[in-house]
């Protein structure tokens, strides 16, 4: 009978793939990307796990409170320090008027202060924000942001700048690029970068801390920017969180 053979074929194909499926699940990842197809879930985008800076002399420009109903943390300062810049690492956007907010400076010192956004650890989105008084399209205080907006900002034109901006921001697959990047570029051969993977995948899994990882990294992997690794390897285990 002819559908025999195909039968046949058919059961030997299906045996195959079983053995594949099985191999690709015991096989040691090659790189934080492929550890995250093989061991992770898939990732959902929560808004309540973007946080979000408001630095504005006058927040009431702000829809504060359906900022805070919609995504996980607003912070707001109405004055800053260039020296308090440390205190933004760790959130994904910010809203940032470019006037009146710089305590050593409050005409010029936004320039200062974005830079120095820009140069923090896994550094946040930058969103500058202007009042009508100035035209943010003639000034080179912009040219470093993300984008530009007019206030006073509605609540639909906030969640859509957020959005768009954040989504691929804090996504753990583009972290874990920035991270197989950096190993990929820095790294003196398969054996180190075999070990330095294998200490990130046992910081995702709860073997060891994130001081542990510091502290090996630092003393044995110098060559790595570890501030980028520690950051994007910690994006990563948040975005699988419970």
């Amino acid at each position: 009978m002819a559908f025999m053979p195909l039968f046949g074929a058919g059961f030997w194909i299906y045996k195959k793939q079983e053995r594949i499926v099985a191999w690709l699940g015991r096989r040691k990842p090659v790189g934080m990307k492929d550890y995250m197809t093989t061991k992770s879930p898939n990732y959902i985008f929560e808004n309540k796990s973007v946080k979000i800076v408001v630095i504005d002399d006058n927040p009431g420009d702000f829809p504060l409170d359906y900022l805070r109903n919609t995504f996980g943390q607003v912070t707001v300062f109405d004055k800053i320090s260039l020296s308090e810049a440390s205190k933004l690492i760790g959130y994904d956007l910010i809203f940032l008027d470019m006037m009146g907010v710089v305590k050593e400076d409050p005409k010029y010192g936004g320039l200062q202060l974005i830079k120095k956004i820009k140069g923090l650890p896994d550094a946040p989105i930058v969103v500058a924000v202007s009042g009508a008084r100035f035209d943010p399209t003639a000034s080179n205080y912009f040219e470093m942001a993300d984008d530009v907006l007019k206030k006073p900002l509605t609540e639909i034109k906030c969640e859509e700048v957020v959005l768009e901006l954040v989504k691929e921001k804090i996504s753990p697959f583009k972290a874990a690029d920035t991270i197989d990047s950096e190993i990929l570029g820095k790294c003196k051969n398969d054996r180190e970068k075999n070990k330095i993977n294998a200490l990130l995948f046992s910081f995702i899994e709860g073997k060891i801390a994130i001081d542990a990882l510091r502290g090996e990294l630092l003393n044995s992997y110098r060559h790595l920017d570890t501030s980028l690794v520690i950051s994007k390897v910690q994006r990563i285990k948040n975005a699988y969180a419970t």
